[in-house]
């Protein structure tokens, strides 16, 4: 199956022109809304479906390999490495929770309360699955509302993720593509009576039927089609009280393509090339007997196979033989193309590849390993998913503080989304001696310590350090400036000098 990322939605309402009217009126531009949409969401829905099942190892190998040379040898083998390059993705960008800092250093005391709460939540756990909808399927799905505080309970709102293949975002196709509604659709069943045809007497029947939950930023609406068209139910319509989308769609490219996408035509290259070697192998052991000047039977033959020896009758002048049929492909040939397909992966999908036999090599060090098993290159393209994912995550954000402000003794009232950034935590210890004589440089050059702190990213919270350096050292720090470590500028300067030598063989491999 050929699939080329997730059709987004459009709809010809703005959404002002959406919100509008009566409560009726609001309803009957959902439902039109919705009567386009469905259609776009079944074929979304399903290769939805078909990325999942390639994810879990259920992979075109076993509907597309056909052997039409002994077809009894048809291994299908597959060698799940879109599983492994999600694993790895998921882990690299997402293995260490998101913190939210404060890009003003201003409230801390909420953006502290804010963390705990996410914390309390199981952020972290639903990020890293929402993360793998969006690597499989090409996009997810974030539903935000207001929760009730109990005693178990102290935080004011709820996170769910979405399930991805019924969940659906609509966005306006007039300029700045506002987001219109956000739709779930739910499987339902009914029993119901109807006429038997044939006696006349009533019977029950069960029927299989669609709901579907519309958000807008005023209400809920539910609508279904167990009548065979979408039906609103008005006494399951509800008033929101945060005048928010409930539904934030995550994804990482506009086209909305999966990692699975971007490799498949690999993937399925390496199954089909493993399967072929399994079937070799086969083969081998299990080669063609060639009779020469001999005749045997059926039944011969099940004896031969049962005892693995043959008597055949040989003359002078007509030389009978048993040979086996036998030829093998060349394995050093496969391996070649094997490895060249999955260096294919692992430069376009950007994950970094260990040395063969897991060993470091001769020049395998210091930067050189970095760059030359992908390490510093992943870390590159990396970024590109940390900005998309925390763009939805900050729309997500921005409902969540909406909620705490309105929610009595939440502890936050003055917090507000420009003030606060998601910072994600990737390992940045790399080249962390370079990082920190620059630290130690940019001090020696009065830079004030919030700039310092941010442009060496050291720190997942810059803004964090500085206070705390404030609170330990004094506002002026003029000592922790000038000489941090008690180093003279000559020493400094020396220092450099040597990282500089450290650098150049690291970059020689040497």
């Amino acid at each position: 199956m050929q699939t080329f990322g997730r059709t987004t939605i459009y709809s010809k309402f703005t959404e002002q022109e959406l919100l509008s009217g009566t409560v009726e009126e609001q309803a009957a531009k959902a439902k039109e809304i919705l009567t386009n949409a469905i259609p776009i969401h079944e074929s979304n829905k399903y290769q939805t479906i078909y990325l999942t099942n390639y994810y879990k190892g259920i992979q075109d190998i076993y509907v597309e390999k056909e052997k039409h040379t002994r077809p009894e040898i048809n291994n299908k083998t597959v060698e799940n490495w879109a599983f492994a390059f999600i694993d790895f993705k998921k882990s690299f960008l997402l293995g260490k929770e998101i913190q939210y800092v404060a890009l003003d250093g201003k409230n801390n005391e909420e953006i502290d309360k804010l963390n705990n709460y996410v914390r309390f939540e199981g952020k972290k756990s639903k990020d890293i699955d929402l993360y793998e909808d969006v690597l499989v399927a090409g996009r997810g799905f974030r539903y935000v509302a207001k929760d009730k505080l109990t005693d178990d309970n102290e935080v004011p709102f709820e996170i769910i993720n979405c399930n991805v293949a019924e969940t659906e975002v609509v966005y306006s196709s007039k300029l700045g593509n506002e987001q219109l509604l956000e739709f779930v659709q739910t499987g339902m069943q009914d029993t119901i009576t109807v006429v038997d045809e044939n006696t006349g007497e009533n019977k029950e029947e069960i029927i299989n039927y669609n709901e579907y939950t519309v958000y807008t930023k005023n209400y809920k609406f539910v609508f279904n089609d167990k009548n065979g068209y979408l039906e609103f139910q008005p006494d399951q319509t509800q008033v929101k009280v945060i005048k928010e989308h409930s539904i934030i769609e995550y994804y990482v490219n506009r086209l909305r393509l999966s990692l699975i996408e971007i490799g498949k035509d690999i993937f399925n290259d390496i199954n089909y090339l493993e399967s072929l070697d399994k079937d070799d192998m086969e083969q081998f052991v299990n080669a063609i007997m060639i009779f020469t000047n001999a005749k045997i039977d059926e039944k011969g033959l099940e004896m031969i196979k049962q005892l693995g020896a043959a008597c055949i009758n040989s003359t002078d002048t007509k030389k009978a033989s048993v040979d086996l049929l036998q030829q093998r492909l060349n394995a050093s040939d496969t391996q070649v193309y094997y490895t060249r397909l999955l260096n294919s992966l692992h430069q376009i999908l950007g994950v970094p590849q260990a040395s063969d036999n897991g060993s470091i090599e001769t020049g395998d060090t210091g930067k050189a390993r970095l760059t030359g098993q992908g390490y510093l290159s992943a870390g590159i393209r990396i970024q590109n998913d940390e900005t998309k994912f925390g763009d939805a995550d900050l729309k997500s954000l921005n409902i969540i503080i909406k909620i705490c402000k309105d929610t009595d003794n939440s502890g936050i009232k003055e917090l507000k989304i420009t003030a606060v950034q998601p910072k994600f935590q990737v390992d940045m210890s790399e080249n962390l001696l370079v990082k920190t004589q620059a630290l130690q440089n940019l001090y020696q050059c009065k830079i004030p310590r919030n700039f310092a702190n941010s442009i060496i990213n050291l720190f997942p919270d810059p803004n964090a350090v500085t206070i705390e350096q404030e609170r330990i050292y004094g506002e002026e720090g003029a000592d922790l400036q000038q000489n941090v470590n008690g180093n003279t500028n000559n020493e400094i300067n020396a220092q450099n000098n040597n990282i500089q030598r450290v650098s150049q063989l690291e970059n020689q491999g040497q």
